[in-house]
């Protein structure tokens, strides 16, 4: 960041022995002066003087009046700003870019959770029965879109097996089966000659 006020008069520049024995001159603030042959704005890329102001922001020096925002071009220097695509953008501008919790419709700031095509906060995108957080598990939707987990939307909709009348899910990842005979559900192994 650029200083806030400069000194009114500039003292000649002092030299200092540079820890590789080689002398180096410094400013009035004792900072090793700038050399004019390398520095280049940024955003410009024009040069930057050894006795002008400078801004220093995303490992690059810029000119001043060079590090605005990039989309609605308002000076930086001496402000919060964050970083965007490589660009810095002011606060206003990059909460406008951020996405709304498909759930209860506040930004999502940090961590994004996408699933069904949307953005959630982690804690959002939770069961509808439980209400645990579902982060990177497996989960189920029903017809109104409601999100449970696995375990919750088998103990809602399996269908429930006519003989044992125990829920038909999969077991130990293996695929089950249900038999549909007379309007009733069973199990493979509970479907037998009455």
């Amino acid at each position: 960041q650029a200083p806030s006020t400069f000194p009114a008069e500039l003292k000649p520049p002092t030299f200092c022995q540079e820890q590789a024995g080689k002398q180096q001159r410094q400013d009035v603030n004792g900072y090793p002066e700038r050399d004019s042959s390398r520095d280049i704005c940024a955003f410009c890329h024009k040069a930057l003087g050894p006795q002008e102001p400078m801004v220093e922001a995303m490992r690059k020096q810029y000119h001043p009046d060079c590090f605005t925002c990039r989309t609605c071009h308002r000076l930086l220097a001496g402000q919060p700003y964050f970083q965007r695509d490589g660009c810095p953008t002011c606060d206003t501008c990059f909460q406008a870019t951020l996405e709304r919790c498909a759930k209860c419709q506040e930004l999502i700031t940090e961590h994004i959770v996408r699933a069904l095509g949307k953005g959630y906060h982690p804690s959002c995108f939770s069961c509808a029965a439980c209400s645990r957080a579902i982060g990177t598990e497996s989960f189920a939707v029903d017809e109104q879109g409601d999100v449970y987990c696995v375990p919750d939307f088998y103990r809602k909709y399996a269908p429930v097996c006519s003989a044992c009348e125990r829920p038909i899910v999969p077991h130990e990842d293996k695929d089950t089966y249900k038999i549909e005979c007379l309007g009733r559900s069973f199990h493979e192994n509970c479907y037998r000659c009455e």
